[in-house]
């Protein structure tokens, strides 16, 4: 594939990394063609339709990105696979699994690729370490945890037309955002993503501070099928003073992987031996929209999904439970 054309929905928010990406690197040879949003037209780079109709009744991208809010992602990316195109979307896939069921379903019956935009995925630093992890450098898995304090006030929970803590959209489709499907799903995603197995074993408790209609801090432990204990911290409803960015210690029988630390601001990932040896690999992520250029390599056949529809459904299990 030479030119890839590419179709965005969603040019506001999260949303317009992805013309900012693709602008920065014109030799990737990527092309944004047009884009689908009532609501913002603040894109130079190609025409803004209001309706996913008239953008593909004028072109006919090979890769449609999703980047809207959780409850148009069914229908969007549906109908995206309809239209005979490849989908990168955001996390999480969708509110409910028959929703998750009816993209993977999509996926399948179109014959394309389909990849899920969890950034640990495909993040550089992180494949190093989980390609030692698989192949038994640090021995078997033993037990995972968590903690991400990030505070968050009126203006998180306002933006985007006040959708971020709802149970419902206002067209009554369902939503359930909180802090494990938004901001700290990447995180819980990145145990799935090392273990390859889900959770079989599941004690979730949520609490409220904040004036929402979801939650806002959660705490998760489990078991995977094999035994591996797993346990997740997170909040937006934390001390400013004592906020905490992502830290995550993974044990293993030879090994203990860890990232980030106490009151670190970047997240450096290192592995220590029980012999005493030391390895880094880096810090985590230098690697801007790093599942859109995955997504990009995979269609050209010189990388792969970071994150397919399956793994991404092991992180939709927990938010809907």
């Amino acid at each position: 594939m030479d030119e890839i054309k590419v179709a965005v929905f969603g040019v506001g928010g999260y949303a317009a990394n992805y013309p900012y990406t693709i602008a920065h690197h014109p030799e990737a040879n990527v092309k944004l063609i047009a884009a689908v949003d009532p609501f913002n037209k603040n894109c130079d780079m190609c025409p803004v339709y209001d309706t996913a109709e008239e953008m593909y009744a004028n072109h006919q991208p090979d890769l449609v990105v999703v980047g809207t809010p959780l409850h148009l992602h069914v229908e969007q990316v549906v109908e995206a696979f309809r239209h005979g195109c490849h989908v990168a979307m955001e996390k999480p896939m969708a509110p409910d699994m028959d929703g998750v069921r009816r993209i993977l379903a999509a996926r399948d019956e179109a014959g394309k690729m389909l990849s899920v935009g969890f950034n640990m995925c495909a993040d550089p630093v992180v494949r190093a370490a989980r390609k030692d992890a698989l192949s038994g450098l640090f021995g078997k898995p033993v037990s995972f945890k968590t903690i991400v304090l990030w505070p968050r006030g009126h203006a998180y929970y306002a933006r985007g037309g006040g959708w971020a803590g709802k149970k419902y959209a206002r067209s009554g489709a369902p939503l359930f955002d909180s802090v494990l499907s938004n901001a700290t799903a990447h995180y819980l995603m990145n145990m799935h993503f090392f273990l390859e197995e889900p959770m079989a074993e599941l004690d979730c408790r949520t609490y409220r501070a904040n004036p929402i209609e979801t939650y806002d801090t959660a705490i998760v432990k489990g078991k995977t099928p094999s035994g591996v204990d797993m346990f997740g911290a997170v909040t937006h409803a934390s001390d400013p003073e004592k906020k905490q960015n992502p830290y995550f210690i993974y044990e293993y029988e030879k090994a203990t992987l860890v990232g980030g630390g106490i009151g670190m601001e970047e997240a450096y990932l290192t592995a220590h031996f029980k012999d005493g040896t030391v390895k880094e690999y880096g810090r985590e992520g230098q690697r801007h929209m790093g599942p859109f250029w995955s997504m990009i390599g995979a269609l050209r056949g010189t990388d792969e999904i970071a994150c397919t529809g399956e793994q991404g459904m092991l992180l939709s299990l927990i938010h809907i439970s």
